[in-house]
């Protein structure tokens, strides 16, 4: 299903281009280089040209959205992210388990809540006495 609504969503792309770069802008445009918006059309008269671009236009315009759209609902529908190789690797990696060694200091215990904790007080020289 997925793939049957990406074709229709890149036809739909290419035909929506083509049919904008048709469309006679103040300039003049691609469409006089058809024979189109000059002084007339043979296919389309005077102003049909413009009317039929115009709505073919609004028309692939909805069937732009509503395929992206879709393909937003189907897309979605997979469950989980796609993984990236590096992902995977650290998934499937074991990490090693690393113990401080012995001479290095340990982490201190955190004082418990009720618990009185004890400061120290600043040490004091007689160099840092003020007189």
């Amino acid at each position: 299903m997925t793939t049957l609504l990406l074709i229709v969503h890149v036809l739909v792309c290419l035909v929506l281009i083509v049919t904008i770069l048709l469309q006679a802008s103040k300039g003049g445009g691609l469409s006089t280089a058809f024979g189109g918006g000059g002084g007339g059309s043979a296919m389309f008269g005077g102003a049909g040209a413009a009317t039929f671009l115009s709505k073919t236009t609004t028309v692939l315009a909805v069937v732009f959205f509503l395929t992206c759209i879709s393909l937003w609902y189907a897309s979605r529908d997979t469950g989980t992210a796609p993984e990236t190789a590096a992902e995977r690797a650290l998934r499937e990696q074991p990490v090693p388990l690393q113990s401080a060694p012995s001479g290095l200091p340990q982490p201190l215990d955190q004082a418990r809540p009720g618990k009185a904790t004890e400061r120290a007080a600043p040490a004091t020289s007689p160099a840092d006495t003020v007189r």
